[in-house]
C-alpha cells in the first residue's frame, strides 16, 4: 500500500479541493482562532496573519506576447515576460502558446496553419517533413543553476523522444546557448502488415536568460524539413533582454485558506483539523511541491513530478497549504484501499498542495496526499514570504 501519492495538478483531490480553492465550498467566515493536531493536541503556533503590506503593491502585468506585422515580409514576435523576441516569415501563423491558448513566456510559431493542416496519418502521426516546420520557444526553470549542456539532459519535448544527439556550445545574442538534436521516434504495428517506423529529429536551442536560474528553450520541428534554415535564422538572430517582471496583490489571504479547511460548510469548526498555509513563489511552491518524499517503512518513495517548463510566471505568489485531520477528500488514483471492490478506502491523513495568492490562476504545480503518518515532512523548513 502507497504511503504517499504525488500527482501533477489539483485534480487529484477532485471537485472538493478545486472547490476549495474557488471558493465554492467557501463556509461561513467564522475567526479563525488557531488550528490543532488531530486528536486535540496543541500545535506549534503557526503564522496566521494575513499579508497585509503584499495585499497594497501596485498591481503591473506582463502585456502579453506582442505580434507585429513589419511590412517587409515578416512578422516580429516579442515576449516581455520572456525577454525574447524574433522575426519569422510573414506568412506563418503565430499562437501564445503550443496549444493556441496564451501561455506564459511562450510562443508557437509555424509555416503552416495548424487549423487547417491534414492531420497525421495514424500510423506514422509525425506530419512529414514536406508540410512544412513549427518553432517553439519557451522559458524552463533551471533552478539548480547547472550548464546548459547539463542541462539538456533534462529536457523531454513529445511522446515519442527516444534520444538525443550531443551538440555544440554557441552564443546567440550575446548569451550562452547549447545547440543539440532530439531524435524521434514512432512505431505502429499494423495487424496485417510489417512494423512501420517513422523518425524525425528536433533541433534545440537553449539559450541562458539574463535571469540566472531560467532558460530559453527553443526548438524547430522537423529538422529535416526545407524550412530549417529559416527557423534556424529565427533563432540565431534573437533578441534577449530582462523579462518584464509582473508584481500582483495578494487578493487570496493566510486568513482565507484557514477557514475554508478548519470549518465546515455550516461555519461549524471541524474538531482535530490543522491547517497550515506559507506564502512563497511559484518557482518555490513548484520546488517545495515536488521534493523527493520519504519512504515509509518498506515503501519506496514516489518520484516526484519536476516542472522545468515555466507555464506560469515564477514571481507569482502561491500559498503551499497542509492540512491533516479527520474527514480530508480522498484523491482520485490515490491510495484507495486493497482494490477489492468494494473495499472501504484507506482515509487521508494529510494533504499538501499550492495555489494561487493574488486569484492569477488556481491551478497549482502538485498536490500530495497521504495515508500514513500525521504532517507533511520538512513543511516547517519551508520559507515564508507573507508580511
Amino acid at each position: 500500500m502507497l504511503a504517499l501519492a504525488v500527482v501533477a495538478g489539483a485534480l487529484i483531490l477532485g471537485t472538493t479541493l478545486r472547490d476549495m480553492r474557488s471558493g465554492a465550498l467557501a463556509p461561513a467566515t467564522t475567526p479563525d482562532t488557531g488550528v490543532a493536531l488531530a486528536g486535540g493536541t496543541p500545535a506549534p503556533t503557526p503564522a496566521v496573519a494575513d499579508c497585509v503590506a503584499l495585499a497594497r503593491v501596485a498591481a503591473h502585468v506582463a502585456p502579453p506576447l506582442a505580434i507585429i506585422d513589419a511590412n517587409d515580409g515578416t512578422k516580429r514576435i516579442t515576449s516581455a515576460e520572456g525577454g525574447f523576441a524574433l522575426t519569422v516569415p510573414g506568412s506563418w501563423v503565430v499562437w501564445p502558446g503550443q496549444s493556441g491558448q496564451r501561455a506564459y513566456a511562450q510562443a508557437h510559431a509555424s509555416s503552416y496553419d495548424p487549423k487547417t493542416v491534414p492531420p497525421p496519418d495514424p500510423e506514422r502521426w509525425m506530419l512529414p517533413p514536406s508540410v512544412g516546420i513549427a518553432l517553439d520557444v519557451q522559458v524552463w526553470m533551471n533552478a539548480e543553476r547547472v550548464s546548459l549542456e547539463r542541462f539538456a539532459d533534462n529536457v523531454f519535448i513529445g511522446p515519442d523522444q527516444m534520444s538525443k544527439t550531443p551538440g555544440k556550445v554557441e552564443t546567440i545574442a550575446g548569451h550562452a546557448a547549447y545547440r543539440f538534436a532530439i531524435n524521434d521516434e514512432h512505431r505502429f504495428q499494423p495487424s496485417d502488415r510489417p512494423l512501420v517506423v517513422t523518425r524525425q529529429t528536433r533541433i534545440v536551442w537553449l539559450i541562458q536568460s539574463p535571469v540566472p536560474d531560467r532558460v530559453i528553450v527553443a526548438w524547430a520541428t522537423p529538422g529535416e524539413s526545407a524550412l530549417f534554415t529559416t527557423a534556424e535564422r529565427a533563432v540565431t538572430q534573437m533578441t534577449i533582454v530582462p523579462p518584464d517582471q509582473s508584481q500582483r496583490p495578494v487578493t487570496y489571504q493566510r486568513g482565507d485558506v484557514l477557514r475554508k479547511w478548519s470549518y465546515d460548510k455550516n461555519g461549524t469548526r471541524i474538531a482535530g483539523r490543522r491547517v497550515e498555509a506559507k506564502l512563497m513563489t511559484y518557482a518555490e511552491a513548484n520546488a517545495a511541491m515536488n521534493r523527493p518524499a520519504p519512504a515509509v517503512g518498506a515503501t519506496a518513495a514516489p518520484k516526484p513530478i519536476q516542472l522545468l517548463r515555466l507555464d506560469h510566471d515564477p514571481d507569482d505568489l502561491y500559498w503551499v497549504v497542509a492540512v491533516s485531520g479527520p474527514d480530508l477528500p480522498q484523491g482520485r488514483g490515490g491510495p484507495m484501499g486493497i482494490g477489492v471492490s468494494g473495499a472501504t478506502p484507506t482515509p487521508t491523513v494529510w494533504i499538501l498542495y499550492d495555489t494561487s495568492a493574488t486569484a492569477d490562476d488556481l491551478a497549482g504545480t502538485a498536490t500530495q496526499i497521504a495515508t500514513q503518518g500525521s504532517w507533511p515532512p520538512g513543511f516547517a523548513d519551508l520559507p515564508d514570504r507573507c508580511r
